[in-house]
C-alpha cells in the first residue's frame, strides 16, 4: 500500500511517521509513504496556493488549480474520466473539520486500499469545487480545530498502517483493538502479579481461556458503560453478560 500525503509543509512528516513500529515497517516496506508539496503545484513566482474567500469575511481558502494539478501528476482521476464505477483500491482523503468523523471502520476499509492520497487542509478550507472534481471523503479525526491538516493526516496514517499485514509483529493485537467491535478496550494487566497490595484478578491467571474471554468482555462493557455508553446497545448483550453486570453494580437502565 501506498499514501500520498500532500502538505503545505512536508518536513512536518520527516520524523513523526518514521518512529517505532511505522519506521520499521518502512524500512521492511511493508507500505509506502510518499510526502508531496502542494507549493511545488503552484504557478506564480510566490508559490502562492491560498487566496481570500469570494463573499467576504476572514481567513483564506486552498486555491483550486494547484490541488488539481498535484492530484492530476500523482494520477487520481476526475469524476466523468473513464469508468464511472468508482475504484475503491485508490481513495483520496481531505482533513476537514466539516468532514465524516474518523472511526476505527474507515481505517479497516482504508487499509484494504492500495494507494490512498491524504490532502492536508488548511485555513478555512479547500475551494468547494475541488469535490466536484474528484471522488473525495472528507475526515475528521474529531470535534476539535487544528492549525493544520498535518496531525491529522499522521493519525489516520497511523491507525490505517498498523492494520497492513505484518506491520504489526503480533496481528492479534490489532484484532483486539478498541472499536474493532464497536467496544472499548479491555482492562489490561502485566507482571507484578501484586503491587501496593493490588493483586491481578485471578481468573488473568486461571489458564481457563473461556473465563478469561468472559471476564476480557465484561470488562469492556463496563467500561463502556463508563466512559461511552453511546457505543452500548444492550439487545447485543447476552442475558449472563446483563447478570453478570447487574452482580458488578452496573446500572444498565440509568446509562
Amino acid at each position: 500500500m501506498k499514501f500520498e500525503i500532500i502538505t503545505l509543509f512536508p518536513e512536518y512528516f520527516e520524523l513523526s511517521l518514521r518512529q517505532s513500529l511505522l519506521g520499521k515497517a518502512l524500512e521492511k516496506r511493508l507500505f509506502e509513504i510518499e510526502i508531496v508539496g502542494l507549493r511545488e503545484f503552484a504557478t506564480d513566482k510566490h508559490r502562492t496556493v491560498d487566496d481570500t474567500p469570494y463573499g467576504g469575511g476572514g481567513g483564506m481558502v486552498l486555491k483550486l488549480e494547484p490541488i488539481d494539478a498535484c492530484l492530476e501528476r500523482l494520477g487520481y482521476g476526475r469524476i466523468g474520466s473513464g469508468s464511472d464505477a468508482p475504484n475503491k483500491k485508490e481513495r483520496i482523503i481531505l482533513t476537514s473539520a466539516a468532514g465524516k468523523q474518523f472511526k476505527q471502520s474507515m481505517a479497516i476499509e482504508y487499509s484494504l486500499c492500495e494507494r490512498t492520497a491524504i490532502i492536508c487542509g488548511h485555513y478555512l478550507g479547500v475551494d468547494e469545487r475541488l469535490l466536484e472534481l474528484y471522488e473525495i471523503d472528507e475526515v475528521s479525526i474529531g470535534d476539535y480545530i487544528l492549525t493544520g491538516g498535518e496531525p491529522a493526516a499522521a493519525v489516520i496514517v497511523d491507525s490505517v498502517a498498523r492494520l497492513i499485514p505484518k506491520v504489526l509483529g503480533n496481528f492479534e493485537s490489532a484484532q483486539n483493538d478498541s472499536y474493532m467491535d464497536q467496544m472499548l478496550g479491555t482492562a489490561c494487566y502485566t507482571r507484578p502479579e501484586e503491587y501496593r497490595e493490588l493483586k491481578v484478578p485471578s481468573v488473568l491467571m486461571s489458564g481457563h481461556h473461556d473465563e478469561i474471554k468472559k471476564f476480557r468482555r465484561l470488562e469492556a462493557i463496563k467500561k463502556c458503560f463508563k466512559v461511552r455508553p453511546d457505543l452500548i446497545d444492550t439487545d447485543d448483550l447476552t442475558n449472563d453478560e446483563l447478570l453478570r453486570l447487574h452482580k458488578a453494580g452496573v446500572d444498565i437502565d440509568n446509562e
